[in-house]
């Protein structure tokens, strides 16, 4: 080896590892300044509330504050295509979504910017949102069992409302005809308040709506429960039996958690997942939750990575066998 590759090379593992101690100092200093929150919903919603109380406890057991930055827009990716253009420092985070994080690899190929499994990294799962299969009283079912069997007696007369195609609730309509083997007409709003609407105005018969509006309409009477679509049942309804009884293997739902850029040290990625842990834990946290229909999860790095590579692939099966596209 000649002198000058020698020296080369020497001054090249000087610098990395100058750099690998700055960013070993950096980890252990972290946080020294407020933090932003990314979050890709408009101020108010349910996503949004928890985010606040999210960011208020981490804030309060890191000992910075925790700003949150709502970036509502592009199904939740403007958030993300921030939070991957932002430094690797654990000072952006983003509160993660199924639109732009499992569900945009399929039904926005070719028009985001960013790999959500390369460009991102998962912290933890903060909390599930159980969806519930709802009819109208006037559709006269008491059950999914019976939904699957009046679907089967009458192709193609059944409304099915949801809350938008690419969203979870129309995913999974899409996902009772293929299971089901029913044929019922898709008819997609532009959200759940809009389709909740045509539910009691009589314009659809069934769709799935999330647990902060569809449980208190079960419970007065208003709306007909037939089921959670959950492969289990629901701590925030315990009486329902799952859509998976009727329809074996359906299971829809809904999450938030939380992700950081590519990059960032892992004893801060680390950092993250222990507080989000112990603040999903906290009584008022899982009360608030409670109301917002949310069920808190808190799990570590690797189980919410494993959750996500198998929630992108049913994704991409789904939208491929029901040859959903997005223009």
């Amino acid at each position: 080896m000649s002198n000058r590759v020698f020296h080369a090379l020497r001054a090249a593992a000087l610098t990395f590892a100058v750099a690998l101690s700055a960013t070993s100092a950096s980890a252990q200093n972290w946080p020294s300044q407020p933090i932003k929150f990314l979050v890709g919903f408009p101020a108010g919603g349910a996503s949004d509330v928890m985010a606040r109380l999210v960011a208020q406890k981490l804030g309060e057991r890191l000992g910075v504050t925790v700003v949150i930055d709502n970036r509502p827009g592009a199904a939740g990716t403007l958030a993300a295509s921030l939070a991957v253009q932002a430094p690797a420092d654990g000072y952006t985070l983003l509160l993660g979504s199924p639109t732009a994080i499992t569900l945009a690899p399929s039904t926005l190929a070719g028009k985001i910017t960013y790999d959500p499994a390369k460009d991102l990294v998962p912290v933890s799962k903060v909390a599930h949102y159980p969806l519930f299969l709802v009819a109208r009283n006037e559709f006269g079912i008491k059950s999914a069992a019976q939904f699957v069997a009046k679907a089967k007696a009458e192709p193609g007369k059944i409304n099915f409302g949801s809350f938008g195609i690419v969203t979870s609730g129309g995913l999974a309509v899409e996902e009772v005809k293929i299971k089901a083997g029913v044929d019922v007409l898709h008819v997609p709003y532009n959200g759940s308040a809009r389709a909740l609407q045509a539910l009691f105005g009589g314009e659809i018969d069934i769709m799935f709506d999330t647990a902060i509006t569809a449980l208190p309409n079960m419970r007065s009477g208003k709306l007909v429960g037939l089921g959670v679509a959950s492969l289990k049942r629901s701590p925030l309804a315990p009486d329902m039996p799952p859509v998976a009884d009727a329809i074996p293997g359906f299971e829809a739902d809904s999450w938030n958690g939380l992700m950081v850029k590519a990059g960032t040290p892992k004893a801060i990625v680390d950092r993250l997942q222990t507080e989000v842990a112990a603040l999903v834990r906290d009584p008022e946290v899982v009360k608030k939750f409670a109301t917002l229909g949310a069920v808190p999860v808190g799990n570590n790095a690797a189980e919410f990575a494993a959750f996500l590579r198998e929630e992108t692939e049913r994704y991409t099966k789904l939208v491929k066998a029901a040859n959903i596209k997005v223009e």
